[in-house]
């Protein structure tokens, strides 16, 4: 044993002791919460046994310990969360009704755990014997065979450990906690003795002997005592093990070795280490000298690095470049690290290696360039970043890029990416195939349906003279064949060997539909093939007896085929169809039993839009009761109810009889059908609109498909409400029809008012272009309709780019355009709704003072008193911006006059703390109550006063007090703190140095003198009288004034001070002398002495 592997004694039973400690708090604390204790419990135990057995190897210190600490917090609290977290409901279950399905979930969740815990075990067993990171620990489940019997052992003691937590976590073992936390006390040290001795065991228990009970176990091996190597840096490497790996580099492997001829694996050490996320083997590798493009098997690391991954290594990949990889050099296919990066899903790594110099446009042995391979795999975001970057969609002597897009997946999106690109639709490749002979033979019909839209040549050759539609026969899909067939391709086109398109369907085994298909278009079955035979010889001889039936229905088949032919050999459906027909549903039963169970629905749903669209309830409900699905779809791939939504309203029974039996329209397109039907058939009565708001209400599509939007189709019908739900469903209100007008050009065109206003509520612009140049409004202008051109024109307040909601009628007060809120108001929104602030319209109008605006809101009833969030109400508003009209309008039509606002203060009192005699005179006029008192017991009057300290206009003042003191003011009131208002004209609530205006405040005085009550002694809170206030601001006029009324000049505050000392302690020596005028020799320092404690 190494001096760093030598046991800790002292450590180890200090960790112990803190386990048990920590053990023993849920029987000590009988909470819950005490059971989290137990998690940093086991990393003592974990601990522990490392120091005492002396298998935790390496350096020592305080930041390795608290590294091991913090992984074994992790591991042993995750377990514990995750298996309470699972076993949660079954235990739950169990305890409240003790039900078998609890039961045996329960005992399910016990064994899924224990089979996790076995395949985790070696991560417990090292965090117990030697520590690590969380991530060194995951490693070594790894690195030893988790299956082994002697890991099943260590896992059932961790499950037995987990468990005990959980239970003293979970509050319904209450009773049991004490027993509970005595066997945890008692099992968890023994565990984790058992999780560390089940550590020490061999690789190969088979080979050695098993260690005694106290032997010491073996340390695992470090870089200095590997036997061997070099043998035991492949399997690291291979295996992700990452430290093994540096290990055996440190000890003396070759990073130069190669793997064994033998292995089946022969990636290099390079190649390996760049498919890791740690990369910090490949940077040791290049450290040591490694040649970074050394190609073994086909393959350089920056190869296996592009290649080897769908999300890409962009890390291993700047590894590899910025140390020298060339990113030219081919695999054994030719292909590029380019071309693979081409497949992944992150262009990250293809503009690295554009940044290092690939070539955009490599060929590899087929041909293909890293753009076809991109979409050959259906990579568009790298088809979009190689485009980007300039890559060819027809590089010289490739292939060209739009084949490998139509091969693949049946996804558009790549073959419209590249025709914009300015790819040729018609490229071919060097065997003359186009993109639509791939997207044929692949049977991609939303392919073939882009390229013949983009204008494919239908009768192309390649070079053994096959077509589109020779490919698209043996598809299996007679979807893309009837696409193809109305591009009118040449039905007898042949082959290099002669072979025409029905030939080559014969062969492949096309069924019959197909056949009938091609002799439809015009295939003619008698010409031959270079063999001279015909298609029917063909199918002849294969044996295909229903391909001859087609080809030649005169053909004598076989007697067995011939006599089962005998009764009628027209088509199931067709004698079923003329059963019900004629009422003979009797027959129609019988024919139908004759079919295979298997053919039945279909045959059955593709009767129902004959029946459903004549409304005939009899044979419908004979179809339905025997199984026929409305929602199957049809030959066009439409369903029977798809097909009855085209005919409009005169399939309205059908509809709704398919509906009662639970079809859902949903599909893109439905809607639209329904209406251009009925728009088309003139079906505009209310019975119609009904069903289509009941085909909306159960799903249909609100948006529309391939023709005008639902919108503007219901528009044109006039269907107000139809058009109300497809807009609350989010129908956009600027789609256009195929005229390229809106909905609301329709409904000004058509003078349809309502329909106008509500587009308008839904957010519809009045300004959006028509391809004529015309605007709605234009519209409304060209007809003389004014009375539509009014709910267009929004000038002072425009209209917002949305929907209208309620607080855009106080936004439109705001603004001052009264028209804007009459409309908003007629169309339905509330005249008291309110904006963020919860202000109403009439309360923005009146803070505006626009009386007409008032005037409107208040006979349309909106109310006086609503207050906003800030205790604002439209008297406030208009007193506080001094509308007088505004505020006489608001009184006579009955706002509260002593509405309380914030903190209880009255209108009058607001009007008063403004300076606003003529607003007080109003609200006097309408009974204001003058003694009304705020929370701080202030009238109005006191208020006033605290508006005249500051004030600067003399005669403003004086008509404040006079209207207030004339209408019955107290002049001796006293408010909270016993502010008067002789006192607080003065200022006792103004900060010292407040500007003020003493000629202004010797007119009030002389004005409140001459009030009955007023009161010269009177104190406020602090013990100052009039004289000290005065004395304080150093006011001289006033206190003189006051002396000459008789205030007391030897009065004292609460502190034993008179004003004459608070004059001089503010300085004001002039103001002192009119106190006291024969101490002049008094020394200031007296006033200036910290006084004694």
């Amino acid at each position: 044993m190494t001096p760093t592997e030598a046991p800790r004694p002292r450590r180890g039973l200090a960790a112990a002791g803190a386990g048990l400690l920590l053990a023993l708090l849920p029987v000590v604390l009988a909470h819950p919460a005490a059971a989290l204790a137990l998690v940093p419990a086991q990393a003592g135990f974990a601990l522990a046994w490392g120091w005492l057995r002396g298998t935790r190897r390496g350096p020592d210190g305080a930041t390795r310990w608290l590294r091991d600490a913090a992984a074994l917090l992790l591991l042993w609290g995750g377990g514990a969360c995750t298996l309470g977290a699972v076993a949660a409901w079954p235990a739950g279950a169990l305890a409240d009704g003790g039900r078998l399905s609890a039961a045996l979930a329960l005992s399910a969740v016990a064994g899924l755990a224990l089979v996790a815990l076995w395949r985790l075990w070696p991560a417990f067993t090292r965090a117990s014997r030697e520590g690590g990171g969380l991530a060194t620990l995951l490693e070594a489940v790894g690195e030893t065979d988790p299956a082994s019997f002697r890991g099943l052992a260590a896992a059932t003691a961790v499950l037995v450990v987990l468990a005990l937590v959980d239970l003293l976590a979970w509050p319904a073992t209450t009773a049991w906690r004490l027993p509970l936390a005595l066997a945890h006390l008692v099992l968890a040290p023994l565990a984790h003795g058992l999780v560390h001795r089940t550590g020490a065991a061999p690789a190969q228990p088979a080979a050695v002997a098993p260690p005694e009970a106290d032997a010491e176990p073996a340390p695992a091996p470090t870089a200095a005592a590997m036997a061997d190597p070099d043998a035991e840096l492949y399997p690291a490497a291979r295996a992700g093990r990452i430290e093994r790996a540096l290990d055996a580099l440190a000890a003396g492997a070759d990073p130069h070795a190669l793997p064994a001829e033998d292995e089946r694996d022969q990636r290099t050490l390079a190649m390996l280490a760049a498919l890791h996320a740690d990369l910090r083997l490949l940077r040791e590798l290049i450290a040591r000298g490694i040649e970074v493009d050394r190609r073994h098997g086909g393959l350089t690391a920056l190869l296996v690095a592009t290649r080897d991954s769908w999300h890409g290594r962009p890390e291993a990949v700047t590894t590899l470049l910025a140390n020298g990889a060339d990113p030219r050099l081919t695999d054994a296919h030719g292909q590029t690290p380019l071309h693979h990066a081409a497949r992944s899903s992150d262009p990250g790594v293809a503009a690295l290696l554009l940044d290092a110099g690939a070539p955009l446009d490599a060929l590899d042995a087929d041909g293909a360039s890293p753009l076809a391979a991109a979409c050959a795999a259906g990579s568009w975001r790298l088809a979009r970043f190689l485009l980007e970057r300039g890559a060819r969609p027809e590089p010289v002597g490739g292939r060209p890029a739009l084949l490998g897009a139509a091969a693949g997946d049946d996804d558009a999106a790549g073959v419209a990416l590249l025709l914009r690109h300015r790819a040729r639709v018609d490229a071919a490749d060097r065997d003359a195939r186009t993109a639509l002979m791939a997207a044929c033979a692949a049977g991609n019909l939303d392919i073939v349906d882009a390229l013949l839209d983009a204008g494919a040549g239908v009768d192309r050759r390649d070079a053994a003279g096959r077509t589109a539609l020779m490919e698209a026969v043996g598809c299996g899909r007679i979807e893309v064949l009837e696409r193809l067939l109305r591009a009118q391709p040449d039905p007898d086109a042949a082959d290099a060997g002669g072979r025409t398109a029905l030939i080559h369907a014969v062969d492949r085994g096309a069924g019959p539909d197909v056949l009938r298909r091609l002799l439809e278009h015009g295939a003619d079955p008698a010409l031959a093939d270079a063999q001279g035979r015909r298609a029917i010889e063909h199918a002849l001889a294969s044996g295909r007896w229903h391909q001859v039936a087609v080809l030649d229905p005169g053909f004598p088949l076989p007697a067995s085929l011939a006599d089962a032919a005998l009764p009628d050999a027209r088509a199931p459906e067709l004698l079923i169809d003329e059963a019900l027909a004629a009422g003979r549903f009797d027959l129609a039963s019988s024919l139908l039993e004759a079919q295979p169970p298997s053919a039945r629905v279909d045959l059955l749903s593709g009767l129902l839009p004959a029946f459903a669209g004549e409304g005939d309830p009899a044979r419908l409900d004979w179809l339905l009761a025997r199984g026929a699905d409305p929602e199957r779809p049809l030959e066009d791939g439409d369903d029977a109810l798809f097909r009855l939504l085209g005919r409009g309203g005169a399939a309205a029974p059908g509809i709704q009889r398919l509906l009662d039996a639970g079809a859902a329209p949903a599909g893109r397109g439905g809607l639209m059908r329904y209406l251009a039907a009925c728009f088309e058939q003139e079906h505009v009565a209310r019975g119609y609109e009904q069903l289509a708001l009941a085909l909306l209400e159960r799903g249909a599509d609100p948006f529309g498909g391939a023709g005008d939007p639902p919108l503007s189709l219901a528009v044109r019908l006039g269907w107000l409400r139809l058009a109300e739900a497809l807009l609350q469903a989010g129908a956009w209100t600027e789609a256009r029809d195929g005229a390229g007008m809106t909905a609301l050009h329709l409904a000004c065109g058509l003078g349809r008012g309502a329909a106008v206003r509500l587009l308008v509520r839904y957010g519809a612009s009045p300004q959006a272009v028509a391809p004529d140049g015309q605007s709605p409004l234009g519209i409304a202008l060209t007809d003389s309709r004014r009375d539509l051109a009014v709910w267009l024109e929004w000038r002072d307040w425009p209209l917002p780019p949305r929907p209208l909601r309620g607080d855009d009628v106080p936004a439109a007060a705001m603004a001052g355009d009264a028209g804007a809120v009459e409309r908003l108001l007629d169309l339905g929104f509330a005249v008291d709704a309110t904006d963020a602030q919860g202000c109403t319209a009439l309360l923005r109008a009146a803070g505006g003072g626009q009386l007409a605006l008032v005037e409107r809101l208040l006979a349309r009833g909106a109310d006086p008193a609503h207050a906003a969030r800030t205790g604002a109400t439209p008297l406030s508003a208009a007193l506080t911006a001094g509308h007088a009209a505004v505020v006489e309008r608001l009184l006579a039509h009955g706002a509260r006059v002593d509405q309380r606002l914030p903190a209880g203060v009255t209108p009058l009192m607001l009007a008063a703390a403004l300076g606003q005699p003529d607003m007080v005179g109003r609200l006097l006029a309408h009974q204001a109550d003058l003694h009304a008192r705020d929370e701080r017991g202030q009238t109005a009057l006191h208020v006033a006063m605290l508006y005249a300290f500051g004030a600067g206009q003399r005669a403003r003042v004086l008509a404040l007090f006079d209207t207030l003191l004339l209408a019955g003011a107290d002049a001796g009131a006293a408010a909270d703190e016993g502010h008067t208002p002789l006192l607080l004209l003065l200022g006792s609530r103004a900060e010292p140095d407040a500007p003020h205006d003493e000629e202004v405040l010797l007119a009030a005085l002389e004005r409140l003198l001459e009030e009955d009550g007023v009161d010269l002694d009177a104190r406020e809170g602090r013990g100052f009288g009039p004289l000290h206030v005065a004395a304080l601001h150093g006011l001289r006029g006033v206190a003189q004034r006051l002396l000459r009324a008789g205030a007391d000049r030897a009065a004292r505050d609460a502190l034993g001070r008179t004003p004459y000392e608070i004059a001089i302690q503010r300085g004001f020596v002039d103001v002192a002398a009119e106190f006291e005028p024969v101490r002049s020799s008094v020394s200031l320092a007296r006033f200036l002495r910290t006084p004694e404690r």
